[in-house]
């Protein structure tokens, strides 16, 4: 297995974060930035990123990987799981105060990475960070990912945004991506 590897994304922020962690393994990667169709009545991070990848496989003839991160709130069994973006894009930051008003604000992100291999199977690897949501919009200005601003990672008392020199020491997505690495230092 070749150290160079293609991720298939649009999301410059989710291209930064994994190219840090994968620097830790000298594995580099260069940014396949292509859209890509999600099967969300899947239901879970890990199916759709494995279904996204098998799909890709046979139009991407390197080894590649894919990520999809869900987020979910406790006190609504889960919700909004797959549709992130969906809400954030609808309801906002202030939407989604409101609906945790009074209510257990406890919350976890999960990240699936699937990565596959010309005509072979996808192997998918996940990361979890528990964590709640804030009551205000911390760093409201900043580039980065709009759920990093309201996120409260377990273990601080600030959100994402304000840490974002710590974030890939512990993230979800950091977690995923070691998982990868670790398998493609073993095949």
């Amino acid at each position: 297995m070749a150290d160079k590897l293609i991720f298939v994304t649009t999301n410059k922020h989710k291209f930064t974060e994994i190219r840090e962690v994968l620097k830790e393994f000298n594995v580099e990667i260069e940014q396949l930035d292509m859209e890509y169709e999600e099967n969300h009545e899947l239901g879970d991070v890990e199916g759709i990123a494995g279904a996204s990848a098998k799909a890709l496989s046979g139009r991407i003839s390197k080894a590649f990987f894919l990520e999809d991160t869900g987020l979910y709130f406790e006190a609504f069994d889960n919700f909004p799981g797959v549709f992130p973006k969906f809400i954030m894009k609808t309801i906002g930051y202030e939407g989604i105060f409101r609906l945790l008003e009074g209510k257990n604000r406890n919350a976890f992100f999960k990240a699936a990475v699937a990565f596959c291999e010309h005509g072979k199977e996808p192997v998918v690897f996940t990361g979890i960070l528990k964590g709640r949501i804030s009551e205000k919009v911390d760093n409201p200005d900043m580039d980065c990912f709009f759920y990093d601003r309201i996120f409260i990672p377990e273990g601080y008392d600030k959100t994402l945004s304000s840490i974002l020199d710590k974030k890939n020491e512990f993230s979800h997505r950091a977690k995923a991506v070691r998982e990868l690495a670790k398998h493609l230092k073993k095949s």
